[in-house]
């Protein structure tokens, strides 16, 4: 049996502008870390003549194409598997509809068990990313962006640039030091839940370009400076009105209620974390049990930078 893990992920600036259809034209950047809540994949062979995945549900199947599961299906496929293998997903939290990135976490968990279970593990960070990235957008058809994908496999607090000039690389990772805003960060449930690909699919890329761009410029803007809470804090507020005008669907007036109760608690910034529309909120704030005992009727969390990527915690050999 092969057990692999990787994170969740919180994206502070220039979310959209690592949608490939943007970048391939404007270029793009982010700012986003990975976080200590993490997404597991066991994968182990089997004598039976099935697949069987285990996840929210349970599918047991004889053909690969019969996989509900879009992500386990075009992984299998990719990787050429087509029977006597049992897939186990499982995490520290619920991560549909939350806004952390599970769904590329548990591709990049797949892609490392996948690889180590065939015998030549993925041990480059960005072989991990550009697979997990090719099986979600490529084969699954989702329309979305690359930041989770490389945040997870990466792990850390990472400035991300996508696209460039001929010759360079399509996208670049560059690590940060997250010691300004490590011990800040709190995140807080919206108990709705959403699918980034379905917001983003009623996003206009076109006439929303300027916005884009400018939450773009911020990530560029602030690559090379040591991050901290106030900073930090006054750009997250700003990226969250900019956000807002992507799409009337991103937020609405009980998120709206909920920033401003943050902000009332003494947070120093705030925003939706995803796409939009539910998910978790994330507070930078000095005073974390303010921002509890104001959401004292839903379980907020704290949150730490997982400094390692993907990579593989198990091997029954």
């Amino acid at each position: 049996m092969i057990l692999a893990k990787s994170p969740l992920r919180v994206s502070f600036f220039g979310g959209g502008s690592d949608i490939p259809t943007h970048f391939a034209k404007w270029g793009g950047s982010t700012i986003s870390t990975a976080i200590n809540k993490y997404v597991y994949v066991a994968v182990m062979g089997t004598p039976h003549n099935h697949i069987k995945v285990s996840y929210s549900k349970q599918e047991c199947v004889t053909d690969v194409d019969d996989i509900q599961n879009e992500i386990v299906k075009n992984a299998l496929k990719f990787f050429g598997i087509k029977s006597n293998i049992e897939i186990t997903s499982f995490a520290d939290i619920p991560t549909i509809g939350t806004g952390l990135g599970g769904s590329s976490a548990f591709t990049c968990a797949l892609v490392k068990a996948l690889s180590a279970y065939l015998g030549y593990e993925y041990t480059n960070p960005y072989s991990i990313a550009k697979t997990a990235c090719h099986i979600e957008i490529d084969l699954c058809g989702w329309k979305i962006g690359m930041q989770d994908q490389f945040a997870s496999a990466f792990g850390g607090m990472n400035y991300i640039k996508y696209g460039g000039e001929l010759g360079e690389p399509r996208i670049n990772v560059e690590r940060m030091d997250p010691n300004g805003i490590e011990n800040y960060m709190v995140l807080i449930p919206t108990n709705v839940e959403r699918h980034a690909a379905k917001i983003l699919d009623n996003i206009n890329f076109e006439t929303k370009t300027f916005n884009i761009r400018e939450l773009s410029r911020m990530a560029d803007m602030h690559k090379g400076y040591l991050p901290d809470i106030n900073t930090y804090g006054s750009l997250l507020n700003t990226a969250w009105e900019l956000k807002k005008q992507l799409n009337g669907e991103i937020s609405n007036s009980q998120i709206d209620i909920m920033y401003d109760r943050c902000k009332s608690a003494g947070a120093y910034g705030a925003k939706l974390l995803g796409a939009g529309g539910g998910g978790y909120m994330l507070a930078l704030t000095n005073s974390k049990s303010k921002i509890k005992n104001e959401f004292s009727d839903r379980t907020c969390l704290d949150v730490a930078i997982s400094h390692e990527g993907a990579r593989v915690v198990y091997r029954d050999e």
